[in-house]
């Protein structure tokens, strides 16, 4: 029985080494196997990144042709809209100004006897304006038109 005991306990412990073998090798394996899973989430973690920042730099070149799409148009139609305001302002200034001018003009003229209406009188088209009767005779036959 000894030598059934010598090879049970032989078997026991080549079982046991084979089985310590085995738990090396399947720990090795899974390390081995563990160290690609992280290798390759790291390679897919950085492609990610590199992805996702790509698409941001994208979306804020699309961005900002966008914002400038819009706020290039507006400012020409503000400028076109300033300028032509300060055209019309000049404009109007100088109008007003001539009409004081003409103003001061027809005054003269008022008092220069402006106000004398003539016309064409009698068959051959002569020259003629009204007397006022009422205003004084003046020497050498001279009388004052109406409207003076």
């Amino acid at each position: 029985m000894s030598r059934i005991s010598d090879l049970a306990a032989s078997f026991e412990q080549k079982s046991k080494q084979q089985a310590a073998s085995t738990e090396q090798s399947v720990q090795n394996a899974f390390k081995a196997h563990e160290s690609a899973l992280l290798t390759a989430l790291n390679e897919s973690e950085q492609r990610t990144k590199a992805a996702i920042d790509a698409q941001s730099r994208n979306l804020q070149r699309t961005a900002l042709k966008s914002w400038m799409a819009v706020v290039i148009p507006v400012s020409l139609t503000l400028l076109l809209a300033l300028g032509a305001i300060a055209t019309m302002g000049w404009y109007i200034t100088g109008q007003i100004e001539e009409i004081a001018r003409h103003k001061v003009t027809l005054e003269q003229l008022k008092n220069q006897g402006g106000a004398i209406q003539l016309s064409r009188c009698g068959e051959d088209g002569r020259l003629c304006a009204r007397i006022d009767e009422d205003a004084v005779n003046y020497q050498n036959g001279y009388r004052v038109l109406e409207g003076y």
